[in-house]
């Protein structure tokens, strides 16, 4: 499975991370730095009146490999 994880700072200066299960790869680095760039300035997300991804940091794809070792069914 793949996920995008991008990090962010918040309007107090502490980190904060979002991530999204299946992103569209077909997204050009600038497309979704772009994209990431709008999400944090629309002000959706606030906690005791901060806001939660004010500044964009980073982002990156993460790739999780399961392997099972075994099953009961």
């Amino acid at each position: 499975m793949k996920k995008l994880v991008v990090n962010f700072r918040n309007a107090v200066g502490k980190s904060q991370t979002w991530s999204l299960k299946d992103p569209d790869t077909t997204k050009t680095p600038s497309q979704i730095k772009t994209l990431l760039e709008k999400f944090s300035g629309l002000n959706l997300f606030q906690k005791n009146g901060v806001r939660s991804y004010e500044t964009l940091v980073s982002a990156k794809y993460v790739e999780t490999i399961e392997t099972i070792i075994f099953t009961n069914e």
